[in-house]
């Protein structure tokens, strides 16, 4: 379990880790709403912080996490609505020659936040489709 220090306005807040092997790369709410309370538990009585920043920057986050749902929602729902359509992807090789692959997407892998189709019984990301049909 790896902590992590965060130094604003010198007050020092511990933020622990609990992903195993893999560093966190994002905050999501409770994150935020720890830092915001270790702040507010460690700061000068005599300059007491604006309360209306954090109701502020809680809305901000809040509206940045809703994006982000919604950004991942529509690209499982594109993934889904591939299935039985023809599609054309783009695969780099090891020699960095472009490998061109077509077929059918026979199903989609939501794993972990991410939608990969299936063609071919082979997973490619989203990011390889270079051309979507209807089936032949």
């Amino acid at each position: 379990m790896a902590i992590n220090s965060i130094n604003t306005s010198g007050t020092t807040a511990a933020v622990t880790q609990t992903t195993g092997t893999t560093p966190k790369t994002s905050l999501n709410m409770d994150d935020f709403l720890k830092l915001m309370v270790a702040q507010l538990q460690n700061q000068d009585m005599n300059n007491t912080a604006d309360t209306s920043e954090y109701t502020s920057q809680m809305a901000q986050f809040s509206m940045v996490q809703a994006l982000t749902d919604l950004t991942e929602l529509s690209k499982t729902t594109y993934g889904l609505s591939m299935i039985g359509k023809e599609v054309t992807l783009a695969e780099t090789k090891s020699d960095g020659t472009l490998n061109v692959i077509t077929g059918t997407v026979e199903g989609v892998n939501l794993y972990n936040g991410d939608a990969q189709i299936i063609v071919n019984g082979v997973n490619y990301p989203m990011s390889s489709v270079m051309e979507v049909g209807q089936a032949k």
